[in-house]
């Protein structure tokens, strides 16, 4: 094993002095949790931005197909598709109901124009079997896709 010079070694003091200082101004700006920034403005609105649905998804003003229904399990499902009026092809949302409207989940499908792929958002956390049935209405209603 060779040695360090002895410049170095004696240059060794200075930096560990100066590295001294400056991590104490570093550890002590700490940076706020992200769930405080999502109380704080201008935060809080940037965030409510981000999750608010476009007006057609939140009112369910839409262009859309005639419902389906389909029984897994012994249980009946309603399966639906709708999409944004004049902008159908980029931007739709399948949906399937629980029996009785118990609960409902989604797949939304946006995309910037026709030559872009999808971006596709999973709505109200569906399982296996959810995900197979809003796929299988996108294919059914999408019957160009890839």
């Amino acid at each position: 094993m060779t040695r360090p010079p002895a410049r170095c070694l004696s240059a060794l003091p200075s930096l560990l002095a100066l590295l001294g200082m400056s991590l104490p101004a570093v550890a002590g700006a700490a940076e706020p949790q992200t769930s405080d920034l999502l109380l704080s403005a201008p935060y809080r609105q940037a965030y409510a931005a981000m999750v608010r649905y476009p007006d057609w998804i939140r009112r369910g003003h839409a262009t859309s197909a005639p419902s389906t229904q389909v029984t897994m399990d012994g249980q009946t499902y309603t399966i639906g598709h709708l999409c944004k009026p004049h902008d159908c092809a980029n931007n739709q949302l399948d949906i399937v109901f629980a029996p009785g409207g118990a609960a409902a989940w989604g797949l939304l499908h946006v995309r910037p124009d026709e030559r872009q792929p999808f971006v596709q958002s999973w709505l109200g956390t569906p399982d296996v079997r959810i995900q197979a049935l809003l796929n299988r209405s996108y294919t059914a209603n999408n019957p160009d896709a890839p």
